[in-house]
């Protein structure tokens, strides 16, 4: 299984160019206010046309945001998925029509809920949470915790960067690999050279 890639909290357009030229399938911007990455619906909307012609998934991050603030965004900015990243019912937001991924929160030796994780229907993203901080820690939980789960159905954040992709790749392969803070050297500024490094290191792996 090819595993995906998924650069995430993108908000100026230099660095959304140049994370379009690399090899990756999701594009994520973060639409929750007053976080140290939220984009604005300008950059958004350019940034969804270029990820349209480069056939990569615009994603936006919402945060226990209604299902109408998001209809709102939607109207605004048309993403291809939407991922929940707090305490939502995904349940409820089906009427959207777009690819939903729900986020779960695990600290780092605990284990994720799977009871509540409905596989058949729903992508999970695994990320290391913090009471501060809702994604882009930079920590790293458990692995070990995947082990039980449907790999294909999982996107893994949380602390991956390109010094320890490898280390995760060679024991687990999940759908998808996310990464903010892994990639930067500035919080909400991209380093060009990590993000290239990261994707290389996940498309050698693919080769294999």
């Amino acid at each position: 299984m090819k595993v995906q890639i998924k650069l995430c909290g993108f908000k100026n357009i230099e660095d959304i160019i140049f994370a379009s030229s690399l090899d990756i399938d999701y594009l994520g911007m973060i639409f929750v206010k007053d976080m140290p990455r939220t984009i604005n619906k300008k950059t958004a909307c350019r940034a969804v046309d270029i990820c349209k012609s480069n056939n990569i998934k615009s994603t936006g991050v919402f945060l226990n945001q209604s299902r109408d603030e998001i209809h709102e965004i939607l109207n605004e900015v048309d993403l291809d998925v939407i991922q929940l990243h707090g305490n939502e019912d995904v349940n409820e937001y089906t009427c959207l029509k777009k690819e939903i991924i729900k986020t779960v929160h695990v600290t780092k030796d605990s284990q994720a809920p799977m009871t509540n994780m409905n596989f058949e229907k729903y992508n999970y993203l695994l990320d290391a949470t913090d009471m501060k901080m809702h994604g882009g820690t930079g920590k790293v939980f458990n692995w070990n915790i995947m082990s039980d789960m449907p790999h294909d159905k999982l996107f893994i954040a949380g602390g991956l960067k390109p010094d320890n992709i490898i280390d995760l790749l060679s024991k687990f392969t999940p759908k998808c690999v996310d990464v903010s803070s892994g990639i930067e050297r500035k919080i909400g500024y991209k380093d060009h050279e990590l993000m290239s490094d990261f994707v290389q290191k996940i498309n050698t792996f693919n080769e294999k």
